[in-house]
C-alpha cells in the first residue's frame, strides 16, 4: 500500500489565497458600491481577513505536518497566501475596472481632486498631484498598485503572524 503525501504548503497556500483574493475583491466591491469611501475601516477589515486566513492556513499545515512548522515554513507560506491572494484580486479588479465600471477610474480621480482640495492643494500644487493620480488610476497603475501594496503587506503579515503559529519540531537538536 501506497503511503499517502501530506499537502504541501504551496497547495495549502494557494488554496487560502484564493480564498483571501475573493473576499478582498468582494470588500472591494462593497465598499465601492455602497459609495463608501476607501478608508482605514475598509483596510482593518482587509487586514483582518489576511491574518485570519493566514492562521487557518498555518493551523491546516500543522494538521497535516504532526503540529509542526518553522518559522521560515509559516513566512513562505503566508507569503505566497498573499501573492495568489494579490494576483486574484488584480485579475478581478482589472477586469471589474476596464470591462465592467469603466467610469471607476473617473469617480476615483474626482473623490482624489476634492480630498486633495480639501487639503489646501490648489493650482499648480493640485495640476502636479494630479498627473500622478491619473497615472496610479488608471486599470493598469490601479491593477500595479493593488498588486505590489498587497504583496507588501501581505509578506509583513507573514512575518508577524509567523511568530505566533510556529511550531517547532520537539525532536529537533538546536
Amino acid at each position: 500500500m501506497e503511503e499517502q503525501r501530506a499537502p504541501g504548503i504551496a497547495k495549502i497556500a494557494t488554496q487560502y489565497g484564493l480564498i483571501q483574493g475573493v473576499l478582498s475583491f468582494l470588500l472591494f466591491l462593497v465598499v465601492t458600491m455602497t459609495g463608501l469611501k476607501q478608508n482605514w475601516v475598509s483596510s482593518v477589515i482587509g487586514i483582518v481577513l489576511l491574518v485570519v486566513l493566514m492562521v487557518l492556513a498555518h493551523r491546516a499545515f500543522k494538521k497535516t505536518h504532526e503540529g509542526i512548522m518553522t518559522y521560515g515554513q509559516g513566512v513562505g507560506s503566508g507569503t505566497l497566501l498573499s501573492v495568489v491572494a494579490s494576483v486574484l484580486t488584480s485579475v478581478l479588479l482589472y477586469i471589474y475596472v476596464n470591462f465592467i465600471n469603466t467610469g471607476y477610474p473617473a469617480a476615483a480621480l474626482q473623490i482624489q481632486q476634492a480630498a486633495l482640495e480639501q487639503r489646501g492643494l490648489s493650482g499648480a500644487q493640485l495640476d502636479q498631484a494630479l498627473v500622478v493620480t491619473r497615472i496610479m488610476l488608471t486599470p493598469t497603475g490601479i491593477v500595479v498598485t493593488s498588486l505590489i501594496s498587497s504583496v507588501i503587506v501581505g509578506f509583513i503579515v507573514a512575518l508577524i503572524v509567523s511568530i505566533f503559529t510556529r511550531d517547532s519540531d520537539p525532536r529537533a537538536v538546536i
